[in-house]
């Protein structure tokens, strides 16, 4: 209306002032009239158009408010030491399990290998205990060309007090940090600092037995490291390269051990890990994975003669197959073999070197050995593996069953009184989520330890069922 009424005006003084022109703009004053004309009837137009259109809205009920957009984080911190707020996200679950099995083992809450059958005597024995439950902190910030993250996981695995002669008391459980890291991705690049799982051997079973799978086939644990990742997306997939220098650990073989440091440490330099991988997505619309994975560390003795080194290395192969059953499944796995492939490489069935003393016995565990008793030490050689059935049946309930090997050389192993010359797992197991946040499972297993004929094998059933609350 305000454009319509300042048209007016504008005519009227045209006409007014049109007076005093001379005839010969008399021409040219009609035609600057006519547009006039037709801009007035134009706008009129548009005025109709519009105050239909409010009436329209007048008759059209208001719709609910839409609701707030969910935070992109749980929350933001504070912003410490001169640095800007960063989105933090918290996250874990509470697992309480009860847990029965027939035997002596190396563990009760979780197993690592069973006693020999003169040992563990059919012993039974039932626990219940919190110590899986885990939470932990993601952090993230981004920036215009990169992002930094980081993350700190804790669980409640830390042995109590006392633990060398006193038993775990789960009652005082403290927390253990799971992995704590740092790190930056620009691009197609990622590095990271801090403790992570190793870069070999990404892929694991999934078991209630905490460990997943140590000393049964399955080569997993964490180290620190720093780790370079570079990936290529491509029209096959993505091709994913990690290299990562890492720090080992040899696991200590007694209090009064003949090193004054983890022999990793006296090596010298950082053990190499690296991995090549190939994930797809159009298999079945699942994702599809091949891995080629390798390390290579030492470690220092402090002997008799003075210094003797051990290699460590491995080399393996994993994958992740997805199969037409059910909702969605997966065949998974990995075979591998490697040298002093012990300690926190988790293979070997801990068992990775072994020393020849003076009087010409052999030992791999050093208890009450000094170093001027040790003559000399041999790496031990060991392959292994896993597969895995992993079947979706519905969004609430999952399977798997699976078989591991770890298997050590035999030959290697000569002269051990105590050795343990093989050990297999056979497992089930099923979660079923009432809600997304609460399920229930229960798992089976059964593991088998070999030893030499004069103790006798040992085996193990083992039930376990289980509560969780993810958040």
């Amino acid at each position: 209306m305000k454009r319509l009424l300042g048209l007016m005006v504008l005519i009227s003084a045209l006409v007014f002032s049109g007076l005093s022109w001379a005839a010969s703009d008399t021409e040219e004053l009609r035609k600057m009239l006519e547009e006039l004309r037709r801009e007035v009837q134009e706008l009129k137009r548009e005025n109709a158009e519009l105050r239909s259109q409010v009436e329209q809205l007048k008759k059209t009920p208001a719709q609910a408010a839409l609701p707030a957009k969910a935070p992109q984080h749980s929350f933001i911190s504070k912003g410490a030491y001169g640095s800007s707020p960063s989105g933090i996200d918290f996250y874990g679950f509470f697992k309480i399990d009860a847990v029965w099995q027939d035997s002596s083992a190396v563990g009760d809450i979780y197993v690592l290998w069973v006693l020999p059958e003169k040992v563990g005597d059919g012993d039974n024995k039932f626990t219940i205990n919190f110590r899986h439950s885990r939470f932990g902190f993601d952090f993230s910030k981004p920036y215009d060309k990169f992002r930094v993250f980081g993350k700190m996981e804790m669980d409640f695995y830390t042995e109590s007090h006392g633990e060398d002669v006193l038993p775990w008391n789960p009652n005082h459980s403290p927390v253990r940090a799971r992995r704590v890291f740092a790190g930056i991705e620009y691009g197609t690049w990622q590095l990271l600092a801090g403790l992570d799982w190793l870069t070999i051997s990404q892929l694991y079973p999934h078991l209630s037995n905490f460990p997943s799978g140590t000393f049964m086939g399955n080569p997993g644990y964490r180290m620190p490291q720093v780790r370079l990742t570079k990936w290529f997306d491509t029209d096959l997939g993505r091709f994913k390269i990690q290299v990562a220098a890492e720090k080992g650990y040899a696991f200590p073989k007694d209090d009064e051990i003949i090193f004054d440091e983890d022999p990793a440490n006296d090596a010298g330099f950082p053990g190499i890990e690296w991995r090549l991988a190939w994930e797809n997505q159009k298999l079945l619309g699942k994702p599809l994975m091949l891995a080629l994975w390798g390390h290579y560390s030492k470690e220092e003795y402090d002997i008799a003669n003075g210094e003797e080194d051990a290699e460590s290395y491995s080399i393996g192969l994993e994958a992740k197959i997805p199969l037409p059953i059910a909702m969605k499944a997966f065949l998974l796995g990995e075979v591998w073999y490697g040298r002093n492939f012990d300690g926190y490489y988790s293979c070997g069935v801990n068992q990775g070197t072994r020393f020849l003393l003076k009087d010409g016995t052999y030992t791999t565990t050093l208890k009450g050995i000094k170093n001027s008793d040790v003559v000399s030490v041999d790496e031990i050689d060991a392959w292994g593996g896993y597969v895995e059935l992993e079947v979706f049946w519905n969004p609430k309930l999952v399977t798997h069953f699976g078989w591991g090997i770890d298997n050590p050389d035999n030959d290697d192993l000569e002269g051990i009184g105590g050795a343990r010359l093989q050990q297999q797992m056979y497992y089930a197991n099923f979660l079923y989520r009432l809600t997304k946040e609460f399920g229930f499972g229960l798992e089976y297993m059964y593991i088998e330890t070999d030893y030499h004929s004069n103790l006798g094998d040992g085996e193990l059933n083992r039930i376990a069922g289980s509560l969780y609350y993810f958040f």
